[in-house]
């Protein structure tokens, strides 16, 4: 069964790195629980420590929706937010 992934890049605050990399461990270890999950990846910007980019595969793009509904709804997003320097950058692909 072929799945989607789901490509997420993170610009921080100078202020906001260290934490938001700690939250992406948590991401990490967590997300995989999430119905429709199968797996999450963060990369470090390598010479930016406030570039962070997750790539996470999911079983479909309205299970990963739904996840990021309920993230909103719970006020979770907005703490997230807080810790950016922009708006986060995210699209779907396919295996080809």
């Amino acid at each position: 069964m072929s799945g989607i992934h789901v490509i997420v890049t993170f610009q921080t605050k100078a202020e906001a790195a260290a934490g938001f990399s700690a939250l992406l461990a948590q991401v990490q270890r967590d997300l995989p629980e999430v119905e429709g999950c199968r797996g999450v990846q963060v990369f470090a910007g390598a010479g930016d420590p406030c570039l962070f980019t997750l790539l996470e595969e999911w079983d479909s793009a309205a299970l990963h929706q739904a996840h990021i509904g309920r993230v909103v709804a719970s006020g979770a997003w907005a703490g997230i937010a807080a810790q950016l320097a922009a708006e986060p950058l995210s699209h779907y692909c396919v295996r080809r």
